[in-house]
């Protein structure tokens, strides 16, 4: 016998997707040959869990939403099907009562976002109440848990008490404990913006002196928005090195380019060397160009230009609307424009640099990926608009 309910409410309007011609549910958009709904549980341990999805009526007749998650997910998974769409997803959980009102521990996942590293359950301590995953954030757009010392002591929805936002996950020591709370705020119509949502239902708890802990996800990638999903899709999936880098320079960087292009030789990292070829005068946007073009048709999935200060690429980089570009100049650099600028474009000052740094830095892109979370929200107000 499995030793978790996870419940997996994906029955929403998705009105965003809808509005921008989406017609299949929002869990079977697809992405690199993976559905949303599997990008959002490889982050979770669910080995020792009974998948409990709760679905749109529309969904199964037109797109048969039931027969697809059995065929993923095997055929003992539970299949909830609702007419209509609810108060939000706290009333929608509670349409699972045949399969929770037990004393099974309850995980709640509101499965439109990918993080790492990968939840496991079993590492929830067995004398918490309840349990919540978060990230670091100042966005309204989340809900929010004040903690000190990993234990939460205040919950708010659509309002940043803290800078620990809510990823989705909610665990419950059992299905009951959920039930009992959750039934308290149907009663008492306690809602937000006339939405029932499940991360209050802590505050009900913690005044009852039941223990909530936290813990925080390194990686945080929201799939639940067009713009987020695109981003996702475009930035974060992909290995960059799996296709060649895009090399640009102009006099001043061509010495470091062609040191740099046998330190990638070294390292088996292929490139694309767009010029210049020699190193007397030009102008590098004529190189770069040629460079960005093929980051924009993706036979590259990032590109390296250098020049004297890096300033010069760095500027006419960033005109172009596909490129993220950071000027990077030492290991520091380089990681925080992959960590928390998501960088698709580097330039690198030829003056500052030299081959021993040019490593660290290529070595520094290699092990780094983007962070996520806050970070997406500042990127998402100029680059997704």
């Amino acid at each position: 016998m499995k030793k978790y309910n996870l419940i997996l409410p994906i029955s929403g309007k998705s009105q965003r997707f809808v509005d921008a011609g989406y017609k299949i549910p929002k869990p079977l958009i697809l992405s690199k040959g993976k559905h949303i709904i599997d990008w959002s549980l490889e982050s979770i341990n669910i080995t020792d869990c009974n998948l409990i999805f709760i679905v749109r009526l529309d969904h199964v007749y037109n797109f048969n939403i039931d027969e697809i998650l059995k065929q993923k997910y095997g055929q003992d998974i539970k299949i909830i099907i609702i007419e209509k769409i609810t108060r939000g997803t706290l009333e929608t959980c509670v349409m699972a009562s045949q399969y929770i009102n037990n004393d099974i521990p309850l995980i709640i996942y509101t499965p439109d976002v990918n993080f790492h590293p990968q939840f496991n359950p079993d590492n929830i301590s067995p004398i918490t109440d309840g349990f919540v995953l978060t990230f670091f954030a100042n966005s309204p757009d989340h809900s929010y848990s004040a903690i000190t010392d990993n234990v939460v002591y205040k919950v708010a929805e659509k309002e940043a008490i803290s800078n620990d936002a809510n990823v989705g996950i909610y665990y419950f020591k059992t299905g009951q404990t959920f039930l009992k709370y959750a039934n308290i705020m149907l009663d008492n119509n306690i809602t937000v913006n006339n939405e029932f949502y499940v991360a209050p239902i802590y505050n009900l708890m913690i005044n009852d002196k039941l223990l909530v802990h936290s813990n925080a996800v390194e990686k945080m990638h929201v799939l639940g928005t067009l713009e987020a999903f695109n981003f996702f899709c475009n930035h974060i999936i992909d290995n960059p090195f799996v296709k060649p880098i895009a090399l640009s320079c102009d006099h001043s960087g061509y010495d470091l380019k062609e040191s740099a292009k046998n330190i990638l030789i070294k390292e088996n990292i292929s490139y694309i060397d767009t010029g210049t070829y020699v190193s007397k005068p030009c102008d590098y946007f004529d190189y770069l160009n040629q460079s960005l073009n093929l980051i924009e048709t993706n036979q590259s999935y990032f590109g390296i230009s250098f020049c004297r200060t890096g300033q010069g690429v760095n500027i006419a980089a960033n005109k172009n609307s596909k490129i993220i570009s950071g000027l990077v100049f030492d290991e520091y650099t380089a990681e925080f424009a992959i960590r928390h600028n998501c960088c698709n474009h580097f330039s690198i000052p030829s003056k500052y640099v030299d081959e021993n740094m040019f490593l660290k830095i290529i070595n520094k892109i290699k092990t780094n990926s983007f962070d996520g979370g806050r970070h997406f929200t500042r990127l998402e107000k100029f680059i997704c608009s």
